[in-house]
């Protein structure tokens, strides 16, 4: 069965806008301040404060790998919007995006503001936008240009590995291409979430870490970075999934 796990949006605008949207968001804004070392949170429609506790768990047992992953030595204090109202959630998605994307459940606004819907793992879903915000640290224009790197980056980083051998298509040897990866979440094609890790991981097991991060800097320029077409990457990467995952049976 195909599960729909969650998806992932982002906005860039200037900082004195960030600053005036995160004041005026639909719903209660819980007056009692959440902080951390690394985070400071704002908590909507009656949250309590003991909802950020499996975040900051979760956040802390990361923080230092995808810093060191990205090779970005340090970060700001990273803000963190969570609602549990789905439609005050929308509702200011709408007014800050623009648009709104059903089924989401977090996005990241600006620079360092990560914005979630309190629903399933959400500890973890803060970790995938966690992973967005330092990718934009090391290149500021990298937010869905392109989202297929953006978003393998961001699964990889969060540990979302799914089996090939458990995602029908991929067994039945029909790898997406990178033209299909990249399009738009409301088309309705969220194959990047599924093999967004893989991806990752072929780049980093057959060029290393620094080319690995050099794709996140030159927005995801395969022939400049790599050395090879988009078609050779496409093959590479079939056969790489094949070898490791499917050989043996």
């Amino acid at each position: 069965m195909f599960y729909l796990r969650i998806f992932f949006l982002m906005a860039v605008t200037s900082p004195l806008f960030l600053i005036i949207s995160c004041n005026n968001n639909t719903g209660t804004l819980n007056t009692e301040p959440a902080e951390s070392d690394h985070f400071t949170f704002s908590l909507y429609d009656g949250l309590s404060n003991s909802t950020t506790t499996p975040i900051i768990n979760e956040m802390n047992n990361n923080y230092d790998r995808i810093l060191n992953d990205l090779n970005v030595p340090s970060l700001q204090k990273t803000k963190i919007e969570i609602w549990d109202d789905e439609a005050h959630f929308q509702n200011d998605m709408k007014r800050d995006l623009g648009v709104n994307y059903p089924g989401s459940s977090g996005y990241i606004y600006g620079l360092n503001c990560i914005r979630l819907l309190n629903r399933g793992n959400i500890a973890h879903n803060a970790v995938h936008e966690f992973a967005h915000i330092v990718s934009l640290n090391v290149n500021n224009n990298f937010a869905n240009n392109p989202r297929w790197y953006w978003e393998a980056v961001a699964t990889y980083e969060s540990e979302e590995f799914n089996n090939p051998k458990n995602i029908s298509y991929l067994a039945a040897g029909n790898y997406p291409t990178i033209a299909e990866l990249n399009s738009n979440f409301n088309t309705g094609n969220y194959k990047i979430y599924e093999v967004g890790y893989l991806l990752s991981e072929y780049i980093i097991d057959t060029w290393g870490k620094v080319s690995y991060v050099n794709m996140i800097k030159q927005n995801a320029n395969i022939e400049s970075v790599l050395g090879i077409t988009t078609q050779l990457f496409e093959a590479g990467w079939k056969n790489f999934v094949m070898t490791k995952y499917f050989s043996g049976g």
